[in-house]
């Protein structure tokens, strides 16, 4: 895989480009995501596929997205880029989130209140396995 830049977009994502079976899924070039007020911006170390996913790939979720869209509700990775207004996270803070969508890509977004802190002595491959309430304290 070479650099997104050279194919025209900032970052690679997995899209939805019609609803269907896995072999719907296609790697593309994306825009970067800009977070906006009360979002950040992660770069993604790991993703899940869960249930949701799938039935939303299939076109059944009770939430049916528009194709294309780029699928995924959970990550973990690196706070990036802080939006307006965010506090009690810092830019290069390992995290796990619940986005509204998005996270099969190298970059995700994710409203503040669905980010969490992530100790340095769990790996990404663990944390994906973890499934928090998503709730800081």
């Amino acid at each position: 895989m070479g650099d997104p830049l050279m194919f025209g977009g900032d970052v690679y994502a997995i899209f939805v480009t019609k609803h269907g079976p896995p072999e719907v899924l296609e790697l593309m070039d994306a825009p970067m995501p800009e977070p906006g007020p009360g979002q950040v911006r992660i770069k993604v170390a790991a993703t899940t596929v869960n249930f949701a996913d799938i039935q939303q790939r299939r076109g059944g979720y009770h939430r049916a997205a528009t194709v294309p869209f780029i699928p995924g509700l959970e990550l973990a990775g690196t706070v990036d880029k802080l939006g307006p207004g965010v506090q009690g996270l810092e830019v290069g803070q390992r995290v796990g989130a619940h986005t509204d969508g998005g996270s099969y890509a190298q970059y995700g977004i994710s409203r503040a209140v669905g980010v969490f802190p992530l100790p340095d002595s769990l790996d990404w491959r663990r944390r994906r396995a973890s499934h928090p309430s998503g709730r800081r304290r």
